[in-house]
């Protein structure tokens, strides 16, 4: 489970104070500039907010067509006026420098006064404690470059996140969770010699020096310039890296960066990876790194005959913390790094590009190399062909491909009310094409009841996040996943429980999370929202019983919660008895006074509640996720090579019967029905004629068109 915020970043909300010091730094602030008439006062504000004085702002205009000039002059005035003390230079291009941006750069370093440079670009913002934290580093006389962590924003402010390690940390090291200073050769063989660990120039503070070679070298570059010139210049002197978010890097469909061709980036990566490789001698675990670098950009370029077995997707249009859209590029990912070639087909939705698709993907859920596309023009042949989701049938209908494929994630005809749409749902796994299902259960479905051999991939859980934690304190508390937006988590049968149980036993701490919809509950609870997965372990590890329910295909928190060595109650339905152990779970009958009852018994039972979770702890060592992956290239590969029918028959898991209801659950319900009165509807003959005049007239609108339904 992950956190996903919608924020809007405002600048001006929070201002800090003003730092009185006596003969600061000389800050020269280089404002380069083209067509950000949009931008250019919130940027130009981000530098006089700062709270460490600034000595000179050095602004450029490249020839903008837009109104930017006549903004900035007016804004200069006010400057002049209410900062005295600062020094303004404004240099307007009487012709543009041919989108090289180096060469506005070169010509703002020249221009400058001061003794260290901020070039703060035109579309981004920064924290008013921007230069005081990046002046500091600065002490040590050996210090070049001082740099910090960036928050990414869209073109109206809104946060899109909160760090950039996405982009930066590839191999998720966790290298940059802590501030830094060392000597810039280390940063180059550990970092720059890998890829461009420093996104934006933006979130750089500079030591003035006669950089005019190494300027004049970069403007060789289309993309990778700014990576030439932070190795070149780390050759003599340190690094300082804060991992505070202080620089807003804007990422929007102008900017400059979006434009690029992938195979021009693709060549300036391969040379600047060479030219350290010559200079430095590296190890081997970075030049493998250099590879995987290089290998991110592979399915950009033009496509070439590699002899790969080639895969294509076809996938609805992703969604903020879709949980089915993050399993589908996990597992496209597991593909690739065993050697196939992947494309991404997603649904139009009229607005997205592919680079836009791309951005979500990487932001999202995780960083994929797939070639992505909108829409279904096919960039090649393919072996075969996955639909993802009902939706997605029709169209792997009329495309082309050796096989054809359906990756199936829950018994989607469940989602929708018996009629069409159930049954067109339904019939989607009618068409022939070869199942791959997360978890037994819809691979026996499959079998059963549509005649269809189907393999499967276990559901697993990330052991790295989901573990014991011997220091957490254990509570007499239990754990609920309240999602009451999934009609599958049956949050009212599942709320109807935890108010029997808090009646049987008051002295329970119920925490419910996985929802930010707020909500008023009968009984005492404490709603934790939306939590990040480091806290959901925590909260697995400090609870008795965790409880998650799902009327259709399981959830892969059960098996995170056993992996913590959290005892789980589910429900006792077809759904759960394929997947399920019956040493680590619960499985109760669908009835809320069951499901008390089961999460009581494992309370009053420490001994039991102890043999639960041992098991579930041991039982998931067998299961991470990298299994998974292990068992659905198995799929993939009997899905080329073999005729796909020589599949063994799925049986249950879960031996055990389903935990009926105690007598004393069923009494306390009784008690807590009857303190609840039955309404009565007193209003007369009248009323009741009018509320049905209401109701005809409101069914005459909607069939004229008036009212909508």
């Amino acid at each position: 489970m992950e956190v996903f915020m919608e924020k809007k970043i405002d600048i001006y909300k929070h201002q800090k104070k003003k730092l009185k010091i006596e003969n600061p730094k000389k800050v020269s602030v280089i404002i380069p500039n083209y067509n950000y008439e949009k931008y250019i006062i919130e940027r130009i504000d981000s530098v006089l907010m700062q709270t460490y004085p600034i000595y000179e702002i050095v602004i450029l205009d490249d020839c903008s067509p837009d109104n930017s000039v006549k903004v900035i002059n007016k804004k200069i005035d006010e400057i002049k006026k209410e900062h005295p003390e600062i020094k303004v230079q404004f240099i307007i291009n009487e012709k543009n420098s041919g989108g090289c941006v180096f060469k506005q750069w070169k010509k703002g370093f020249n221009a400058s006064t001061g003794d260290y440079i901020w070039i703060a670009e035109a579309d981004d913002s920064a924290e008013n404690d921007f230069v005081e934290n990046l002046i500091k580093p600065f002490d040590d006389p050996e210090v070049v470059l001082s740099y910090c962590e960036s928050a990414r924003i869209d073109g109206e402010n809104n946060l899109i996140r909160e760090k950039s390690d996405d982009l930066y940390d590839m191999c998720r090291t966790g290298e940059w969770n802590k501030s830094y200073i060392w000597p810039g050769e280390k940063e180059i063989k550990e970092h720059l010699s890998v890829t461009n660990t420093i996104l934006n120039v933006s979130s750089v503070m500079w030591k003035k020096q006669d950089y005019t070679e190494i300027l004049e070298k970069a403007g060789e570059f289309k993309v990778a310039g700014d990576w030439y010139i932070y190795f070149n210049i780390l050759k003599n002197g340190k690094i300082s890296w804060c991992n505070k978010p202080l620089n807003y890097y804007r990422k929007h469909g102008s900017s400059v960066c979006t434009d690029v061709k992938a195979e021009i980036e693709f060549n300036e990566i391969c040379r600047i990876q060479d030219e350290i490789s010559k200079t430095y001698e590296l190890t081997k675990e970075i030049k493998d790194k250099q590879e995987l670098r290089r290998s991110f950009m592979y399915p950009l370029l033009p496509k070439k005959d590699n002899g790969k077995k080639k895969i294509a997707w076809v996938i609805p249009h992703p969604g903020k913390g879709s949980g089915g859209h993050r399993t589908i590029i996990q597992n496209v990912n597991a593909l690739i790094r065993a050697g196939y070639d992947c494309d991404l087909y997603f649904e139009e939705d009229g607005v997205s590009t592919s680079e836009i698709v791309r951005q979500k993907i990487n932001d999202w859920y995780e960083k994929c190399d797939a070639g992505v596309y909108v829409g279904f023009d096919l960039k090649q042949e393919y072996d075969l062909m996955f639909a993802t989701g009902w939706q997605t049938v029709e169209f792997v209908r009329k495309l082309p491909a050796k096989k054809k494929a359906y990756f199936i994630q829950d018994f989607e005809p469940w989602f929708f009310p018996m009629g069409d749409q159930y049954l067109i749902t339904e019939n989607s796994y009618r068409y022939g094409f070869l199942p791959v299902t997360i978890g037994k259960w819809l691979a026996h479905k499959m079998q059963a009841e549509f005649n269809t051999p189907a393999e499967y991939f276990s559901f697993g859980a990330d052991l790295n996040v989901y573990k014991p934690l011997p220091k957490v304190k254990k509570e007499n508390a239990i754990c609920f996943v309240y999602q009451p937006e999934k009609p599958r988590r049956c949050d009212y049968i599942g709320l109807k429980a935890l108010k029997i149980l808090k009646a049987m036993k008051p002295d329970v701490q119920i925490y419910l999370y996985g929802s930010s919809m707020p909500a008023t509950f009968e009984f005492e609870c404490k709603n934790l929202n939306i939590i990040p997965i480091k806290e959901c372990n925590e909260l697995y590890n400090k609870c008795k019983v965790g409880i998650c329910m799902s009327a259709s295909n399981p959830s892969r928190i059960p098996f995170e919660m056993m992996s913590a060595g959290l005892p789980v109650v589910e429900l006792y339905k077809e759904n759960n008895i394929y997947d399920l152990p019956d040493e680590g779970v619960l499985l109760a009958q669908p009835i809320p006074e069951a499901i008390a009852s089961a999460i009581a018994y494992i309370l009053d039972n420490p001994q039991v509640a102890e043999k639960m979770s041992k098991f579930g702890v041991q039982y998931m060592k067998n299961y991470p996720l990298e299994k998974g992956f292990e068992e659905y290239l198995k799929a993939v590969k009997d899905m080329l090579e073999t005729d796909y029918k020589d599949i063994p028959e799925i049986k249950p898991l879960y031996k055990k019967s389903a935990f009926l209801a105690t007598e004393e659950a069923m009494k306390c319900s009784e008690e807590l029905q009857k303190a609840q009165p039955i309404y009565v509807d007193n209003h007369g003959k009248t009323y009741r004629f009018l509320r049905r005049c209401k109701r005809v007239l409101k069914n005459i609108l909607i069939k004229m068109g008036i009212k909508k339904q």
